[in-house]
């Protein structure tokens, strides 16, 4: 996974093995993506999110989210390709007769920056809640 020069220096900061292209192999948290492959897959996961996304929580090193049940076939897709690049995430996938339920679980190691390792996941609805703040009366919670 290639990892920005800020992430890089935190988790230098909190102890783990890193060199400037990505996680070394000693460390079980590394993306096999390239960088190319990492951008657009990103791209792809935050459009989906986007327009399929109904709500999302974050609870510890787990995010749950619930898309709707059209998005169920990319999901799968997704999913099943995330957890091939991605190992070291833990992803559940299953339906209900309304919606399609995610919970991607990041492992110990990754601490408080677990949210990076998955966020993408919930594509504008952070960076919605990022820009709204506390103080702004803003209703960007995990809702949609």
């Amino acid at each position: 996974m290639w990892l920005s020069a800020v992430l890089l220096r935190r988790w230098r900061r909190k102890g783990f093995v890193v060199n400037d292209r990505h996680a070394d192999v000693s460390a079980p948290i590394a993306c096999t993506l390239e960088a190319r492959e990492l951008t657009s897959r990103f791209a792809e996961i935050g459009a989906l999110a986007d327009h399929a996304l109904l709500h999302h929580e974050q609870d510890g090193r787990t995010l749950h989210l619930r898309h709707g049940l059209g998005a169920a076939a990319q999901l799968e897709r997704l999913v099943a390709q995330e957890r091939q690049c991605c190992a070291f995430l833990q992803i559940d996938m299953h339906r209900t007769p309304d919606a399609v339920h995610l919970d991607i679980t990041a492992p110990a190691e990754a601490g408080e920056f677990a949210p990076l390792l998955y966020g993408h996941f919930v594509g504008r609805a952070v960076r919605l809640e990022c820009a709204c703040g506390p103080s702004s009366g803003c209703s960007g919670g995990g809702h949609r």
